[in-house]
């Protein structure tokens, strides 16, 4: 009966350190994952933080782009009317003359 007894204390004994080795376990396992997961947050924050700069950079080079063609365009369009109007500068000037002074 004493030996009964005694196996029963020894699983009761082996149960408990069972059991306290898995909650070991499961609290070393939670913290592991709490750290990984503030690591996946942190890789995902710094991914997205790159992606963005790549993405302003990118749009700053588009409107850098645009706005030098746009301003090309309207250089030439100013020079092709400067030329246009180059012969009519004398003709325009002499009839303002002729209109002031009656010549």
């Amino acid at each position: 009966m004493n030996e009964v007894i005694g196996t029963i204390l020894e699983a009761e004994a082996r149960a408990e350190e069972i059991v306290r080795a898995a909650e070991e376990d499961a609290v070393r396992i939670l913290a592991e994952g709490e750290r990984a997961a503030e690591n996946i947050a942190a890789a995902a924050e710094k991914t997205l933080l790159a992606e963005r700069e790549s993405a302003i950079s990118a749009a700053e080079r588009a409107a850098e782009e645009k706005y030098r063609a746009i301003l090309t365009e309207g250089e030439k369009a100013a020079a092709a009317l400067r030329d246009s109007c180059a012969g009519k500068v004398d003709a325009a000037a002499d009839a303002a003359v002729s209109r002031v002074f009656g010549k």
